[in-house]
């Protein structure tokens, strides 16, 4: 039997302009889905009342004024989770959580973060970052010169192997002791010694990373145990 559940859109009612016209796309960046979820809403009635308005680029574009969307945002949709009718994305936005609907989520929400990934930090900046690593300047400087935060680097590098490998390869460069010292890649090489005769600041080079890298996986390793 068809379920009464709150309209997808009454979650994102307070980011709605009623004042602004709005596309398949502006909803599908609202809702943070992919268009296609959001063309099959409109296909299955779920977004009635658009208007047919001429493309910049040629063709013609579906539209909603956001008081539109607004009045529809209060309105509950009925729905039974029929997956042959409805698209998994679509239906997990409505409450199933089956598995089917659950991975097409997922898999919907990760390609969307992979693409703001790579317009915000795209190739270009990369290639400027690694390069400025390669050169001694030290990741947090490097990143801050091309824009992005060191976050946004290392959650690239988690993801990106070809990325991470680049970045390691150019953090040798930013080796305080040498990699071929005994203390590369240790703790004491990590830390530094603030009270030697001379004092050396911590490394963050690409063998004293690799040691806290490992050293954080052991530490979560020891408290999910």
């Amino acid at each position: 039997m068809p379920t009464a559940r709150p309209h997808p859109l009454a979650e994102y009612a307070d980011c709605i302009d009623p004042a602004r016209p709005y596309t398949v796309r502006q909803i599908a960046d609202l809702m943070e889905m992919a268009v296609s979820s959001v063309s099959g809403m409109a296909d299955y009635g779920w977004l009635p009342g658009s208007s047919m308005k001429p493309h910049r680029r040629g063709g013609r574009v579906r539209t909603w004024t956001g008081a539109q969307l607004l009045r529809l945002a209060r309105r509950p949709v009925r729905v039974a989770y029929d997956h042959g009718q409805y698209s998994p994305a679509t239906l997990y936005r409505v409450g199933c959580r089956c598995k089917v609907c659950t991975r097409a989520h997922n898999a919907d929400s990760l390609m969307r973060r992979r693409a703001l990934a790579e317009e915000t930090f795209p190739t270009d900046k990369r290639l400027l970052l690694v390069a400025l690593i390669r050169g001694a300047t030290p990741v947090a400087e490097a990143a801050a010169e091309v824009g992005v935060t060191p976050g946004r680097v290392y959650g690239r590098a988690a993801w990106d192997a070809d990325f991470a490998q680049q970045l390691d390869e150019a953090g040798w460069a930013l080796c305080v002791l040498g990699q071929d010292d005994p203390r590369c890649g240790t703790g004491g090489g990590y830390r530094g010694d603030s009270r030697a005769e001379v004092p050396r600041p911590g490394c963050r080079g690409t063998g004293c990373r690799e040691w806290r890298r490992d050293r954080a996986q052991q530490e979560r390793a020891g408290a999910s145990s």
